[in-house]
């Protein structure tokens, strides 16, 4: 008699509940496989900011000793100064107690159960964890929790225009109507200027984010309510000075002061992207900050605001490095120019309701397969770009994936009509499971590779698990349709392989999680290629300045900013063909032969 062990039996009931949890979610799910394979320099010691694991900047057991670059250490002292100015000269206090009560009133689970996901991959080369960054990220959310202890009531201390701690602000909007990919890049964006220039960064509920993601600062809080400081600018133009006027006061400033900017009267908050009304067809600044606004000495300027208000729809962060005052400190804080994946993986962290939707997709389909692919396929004019486009798009990828290795083979030679079908492929030894997670509105590539691997066996036995556990057919908007998008980037992220649309920022994301240099769809009808690989791993800054627009800057002026800063190449065309800013980073997903 054969006797069943008891784990055998609770790794059984194990798999059955996930799977029916999973069902309870997702009501659109499907799985193909063998029948027998089941799918599912300045030397210092940090200090833990955090006793448990839930640490903003959490190192793990221990904390090693961090060396910083010279430019970090920097970077990390004038963070400390504006820590010691707001704190009143003190050293600023946060128990344990306190810290304690903070995690649990702001639990983060993917805050230490994300990496591992990243670190099990065997066909990818992932990128090491970032000390320098963590340090960095440690002591702005010392600076980010004093300052708002110190201002109190916010809602008083910006309408009574007091700088009384010296703290200063930066709310990171999001034009509204912006799907999740570009809410997210354009304020991690933002995100990154706020520290580089010692600003407290807060999101507007508005965006929604903070219903989606973790609160990123340790004892503080990054939201911002619309009813507490008055914005944005449009709806409240007493209280904010506009872009083009602060140019006007700049370049009078330069003019009067012989080329030296004046010191003389500042204003108390300032728009740097306006929300002026043009006609909907013009690309205006408010897609993303004006030209000027990458130039060393514009930026000495804003570093006199006190509040700043940005919004937009474009990735901008790529063209932080294209600020001279910015780039040392950016090229030693980011060497490998990973900074979007380093900010995404501790910053952006998926909230607990997020995080649960993602581990269930991932025990239940993604787990244990060998290989993981990841494919996501926008149609960017909606249903008939897709009734159009969809049999090409199924083509290509389909190409793309068998031509390099990514989805195996299929043997034509057997058919499931026929009558020895089963009797052949039982003859065949099963070798691997290649799980495919697709991210789509619609289910026209989920129907072709369902047909094409249930209709035929792999050529080498590969078992091919499918999975797409949404199909809404448009796009919808609100916390519950972010929530579900994140937990679907995150399953892409976890992939061996990538597949993305070209124009996509929720691609783009989903690549920068994972650190992956992915596979550009060809959606070219009169390209023909099915595909290309990714050059970096960060993405497209569609749209952005190719060239300094800096006229008090002879040196860069009219410069192309690829003659300055050799790494900021013009964007694939594979990618967006109408130029843009792309950061070519120094690592590669791509295992080395």
């Amino acid at each position: 008699m054969h006797i069943v062990s008891p784990q055998v039996v609770l790794v059984a009931v194990s798999t059955a509940v996930i799977i029916l949890l999973l069902y309870l979610v997702t009501e659109d799910s499907t799985t193909i496989a063998s029948s027998k394979v089941p799918v599912a320099s300045l030397f210092i010691v940090e200090p833990l900011e955090s006793r448990g694991t839930d640490s903003a900047a959490d190192e793990g057991p221990s904390s090693p000793d961090v060396e910083l670059r010279p430019e970090v250490a920097k970077l990390v002292s004038a963070i400390k100064e504006a820590t010691r100015v707001a704190a009143g000269g003190k050293e600023p206090s946060f128990s344990d107690d306190e810290r304690d009560a903070w995690h649990a009133e702001n639990p983060c689970r993917s805050r230490r159960e994300l990496l591992p996901k990243y670190a099990r991959r065997k066909h990818v080369q992932d990128v090491a964890r970032n000390r320098q960054w963590d340090v960095v990220l440690r002591e702005y959310s010392k600076l980010h929790r004093t300052c708002l202890r110190t201002s109190g009531n916010l809602t008083h201390y910006f309408m009574t225009k007091s700088t009384s701690n010296g703290c200063k602000f930066l709310i990171a909007d999001v034009m509204g109507g912006s799907g999740l990919g570009n809410k997210i890049l354009v304020v991690l964006s933002n995100i990154l200027y706020a520290i580089l220039t010692q600003r407290v960064v807060l999101v507007p509920t508005d965006t929604l984010l903070p219903f989606v993601f973790c609160e990123p600062f340790e004892g503080s809080s990054w939201r911002v309510d619309n009813d507490s400081i008055p914005f944005p600018p449009l709806s409240h133009p007493s209280h904010w000075q506009p872009p083009q006027e602060f140019y006007d006061e700049f370049d009078r400033s330069m003019r009067d002061s012989a080329g030296q900017a004046a010191t003389g009267s500042r204003p108390y908050a300032s728009a740097v992207t306006s929300l002026g009304l043009r006609k909907p067809w013009i690309l205006d600044d408010q897609w993303h900050p004006r030209d000027r606004f990458f130039c060393n000495q514009e930026q000495e300027r804003y570093r006199d605001i006190p509040w700043l208000y940005m919004t937009g729809c474009l990735y901008t962060l790529p063209n932080l490095f294209a600020v001279g005052s910015f780039r040392p400190t950016l090229e030693a804080l980011f060497p490998d120019r990973m900074a979007l994946t380093h900010l995404l993986r501790t910053v952006m962290l998926p909230g607990d309701t997020v995080w649960d939707r993602s581990i269930r997709i991932d025990d239940a389909y993604l787990a244990h397969a060998d290989r993981r692919v990841g494919i996501q396929v926008r149609y960017k004019d909606g249903t008939p770009h897709y009734r159009k486009m969809n049999e090409l798009y199924n083509a290509r990828i389909t190409e793309c994936a068998r031509a390099n290795g990514i989805l195996p083979d299929v043997d034509v030679s057997v058919d499931e009509r026929t009558d020895d079908s089963h009797v052949a492929q039982a003859a065949r030894p099963k070798r691997s499971v290649v799980a495919v997670f697709i991210a789509c509105l619609y289910t026209g590539l989920h129907d072709h590779l369902t047909r094409l691997y249930l209709r035929h066996p792999s050529a080498g036995g590969e078992s091919v698990a499918l999975v797409q556990v949404t199909h809404e057919d448009r796009q919808e908007f609100g916390v519950e349709v972010d929530r579900q998008a994140l937990a679907e980037v995150m399953c892409l992220s976890f992939s061996d392989d990538l597949f993305v649309t070209p124009i996509s920022t929720y691609g783009g994301v989903a690549q920068a999680y994972g650190a992956l240099n992915p596979w550009f769809l060809e959606i070219r009808p009169n390209v023909d290629k099915p595909c290309t690989r990714g050059v970096s791993v960060d993405i497209c800054y569609q749209g952005g300045l190719e060239k300094y627009v800096c006229p008090y800057d002879a040196k860069v002026n009219g410069q192309p900013i690829s003659h300055v800063v050799p790494y900021l190449k013009r964007c694939i065309p594979e990618d967006y063909a109408r130029g843009g800013v792309q950061l070519i980073t120094n690592h590669s997903s791509v295992l080395p032969s």
